[in-house]
């Protein structure tokens, strides 16, 4: 007999207990991952408790396996409350944010992070002008 297929808004339903089971299925595991996180960070849940630590650690798992909405997630979650922002690797998830779907908010948040560096964050050295003209073209 297989599992219930669920929807993310099925996931967004569940305790965090059903959560766990699901990740434990290995069918939308990190999409569960990634829900159970958000709940747990955010705290928007009735059945899930507040747990920001515990709700980090669910989103990183989900990143580390490729999961794209976990990766924007913690970039933004990074840029807004880290206390030591690991700039480089925030600009490469925006780089892979934006190859994925073209998402215009990593377009400006990207652009922003140069702007405030005075174009050197997001300069690569060894790009000779027209490549670094294709990298300002992605958005």
């Amino acid at each position: 007999m297989e599992p219930p297929q669920h929807t993310i808004h099925d996931l967004e339903l569940m305790t965090e207990k059903e959560l766990e089971v699901v990740i434990g299925s290995g069918q939308l595991a990190n999409e569960a991952r990634f829900v159970l996180g958000k709940l747990l960070v955010e705290g928007i849940s009735e059945k899930v408790p507040r747990n920001e630590n515990k709700g980090l650690n669910w989103i990183k798992e989900a990143s580390k396996a490729g999961y794209l909405p976990a990766i924007e997630y913690k970039t933004y979650w990074d840029i807004r409350f880290d206390r030591t922002p690991k700039l480089e690797k925030i600009v490469a998830n925006l780089e892979k944010i934006i190859a994925a779907n073209k998402s215009t908010r990593a377009c400006n948040t990207l652009g922003e992070l140069n702007h405030a560096s005075g174009g050197q964050m997001v300069a690569k050295p060894g790009l000779n002008e027209e490549q670094k003209a294709a990298s300002k073209e992605k958005c």
